[in-house]
């Protein structure tokens, strides 16, 4: 995959004339651009679709959370850059 890091993000005009080719976005606070990512096709690997259950699990579950929960791996998430329901899943 090719990727470049960028001084500044485009403006938006130019970021949609790209759509489907580039892709923009920033990481750890540096803009970068990257060819679009294209689809693997239809089937995925039985390793990928073995884990679709984990995955499922995990989005059911985090709306069934107290509040003061969701606060708490929203807290804790805000120290590695990610979301509370991401570090959940990956917990």
């Amino acid at each position: 995959m090719l990727l470049a890091k960028l001084t500044k993000l485009p403006e938006q005009a130019i970021i949609d004339g790209f759509k489907g080719k580039l892709d923009f976005y920033v990481h750890n606070t540096i803009p970068c651009v990257r060819k679009w990512p294209r689809s693997p096709g239809k089937r995925r690997s039985p390793a990928v679709e073995a884990r679709w259950p984990i995955f499922a699990w995990a989005a059911a579950n985090w709306d069934s959370l107290s509040d003061a929960m969701r606060l708490a791996y929203e807290e804790t998430a805000s120290e590695v850059f990610m979301t509370g329901r991401d570090l959940f899943t990956k917990s």
